[in-house]
């Protein structure tokens, strides 16, 4: 009897194993793709404006938004000071939907004369060429904003901001304030302005002591002076110490079956560093990739992100399951082998039963005493 179940279990898995086969099909996420032409972000700079500055230091404030309705390849934002090379200050390593993004920075030291300042915003990628088409194109499509401006020093003193830096601070008080004037004889008082707040007179260089709200600052540093025009200095400063917030977009709790699975994440501030651990090992990535050559099984995920202030973020934990179906073709191929495995079962069964009858026929006839 323990034969003929061991069989039998044997054959019933063989069946089930033929029935799961033919039911598979392969499936995967994937991202989606925007309609295009894709519209450029609006470029609004603030400052500077179409005036005369009194300083060889000049604030740049400008913002940059735009959204689609997929995720574009890339945006990237770009400047140039008085027709020179571009420069690259903003290209984050991973697609996006969408950009809101402020840029504050300090020109200078500057000539005297006339300066032109101009910024593009770059977006690129593939996209539909319609909404209901199924025709896909990649291209590029950038818009300008651009200012003139005057710089005229004569016969005005200047300040020189030393610390704090247009940089991203990683702790919120204790940030030291030094500047440098040029001219010191006839100085009547000093003191800075943070935030368009209160003026705080200081006679020489001081602390801000914080805590400082995580964000954009400005610090904004004068001199008062009895026989010239005041001046002033502006310098803007981030504080960040709040870690970046790691979004997965298209890996799920579920079970694929494919071996590769797109991993598209967002995160909500330029980053650093971006990294992955996949069942143990640590991966560096820069931007959404697939996760390749993935075994049949369970899987953990996790991502991480360093922003540029050294904050580490991480996002949810993501348990999925892989069971990559067999391809029709090997099905075809190794359904022969089964049905001979099969049938060989069978034959085993029925060969253990016959003996097993034979065996009791003889079992009988040996047990029978003539007298």
């Amino acid at each position: 009897m323990k034969k003929t179940a061991i069989i039998l279990t044997f054959i019933l898995a063989l069946l089930f194993l033929t029935a799961s086969i033919a039911g598979m099909a392969n499936s995967a996420p994937a991202p989606s793709i925007p309609t295009g032409p894709l519209t450029p972000p609006k470029i609004s700079i603030d400052s500077p404006t179409r005036t005369t500055y009194f300083s060889w230091f000049v604030p740049l404030d400008f913002s940059v938004n735009g959204n689609w309705d997929g995720f574009v390849n890339h945006c990237i934002v770009k400047l140039s000071l008085d027709d020179g090379a571009l420069q690259v200050i903003y290209n984050p390593p991973f697609r996006a939907n969408e950009i809101a993004q402020n840029f504050s920075t300090t020109l200078g030291p500057l000539s005297e004369g006339n300066h032109h300042i101009r910024i593009f915003a770059t977006v690129g990628g593939i996209y539909r060429t319609g909404p209901n088409s199924a025709t896909l194109e990649n291209n590029d499509f950038t818009s300008e904003a651009s200012v003139y401006f005057t710089v005229n020093t004569t016969g005005q003193a200047q300040i020189s901001i030393l610390s704090p830096q247009n940089e991203i601070y990683s702790f919120n008080k204790d940030i030291p304030v030094e500047f440098v004037v040029n001219r010191t004889a006839s100085i009547v008082s000093m003191g800075y302005t943070l935030d368009e707040q209160s003026n705080v007179t200081i006679p020489r260089n001081t602390t801000l002591y914080g805590p400082i709200s995580d964000g954009i600052h400005t610090l904004r540093i004068y001199s008062i002076f009895s026989d010239i025009l005041p001046v002033a200095s502006t310098i803007n400063f981030t504080v960040d110490t709040t870690p970046p917030n790691v979004t997965i977009l298209s890996l799920q709790n579920k079970m694929y079956n494919s071996s590769n699975v797109p991993l598209v994440f967002n995160v909500n501030e330029t980053t650093s560093l971006i990294t992955y651990i996949l069942d143990g090992k640590v991966y560096t990535i820069n931007g959404n990739t697939t996760l390749t050559i993935l075994q049949d099984g369970d899987h953990k995920f996790t991502a991480y992100a360093t922003d540029e202030a050294g904050n580490a973020g991480v996002s949810e934990t993501i348990d999925f399951n892989v069971q990559v179906p067999i391809p029709p073709h090997v099905a075809l191929a190794i359904l022969p082998p089964m049905a001979i495995v099969l049938i060989g079962g069978l034959s085993l069964l029925i060969y253990f039963e016959k003996r097993k009858q034979s065996a009791s026929k003889n079992t009988g006839s040996s047990s029978r005493v003539d007298f």
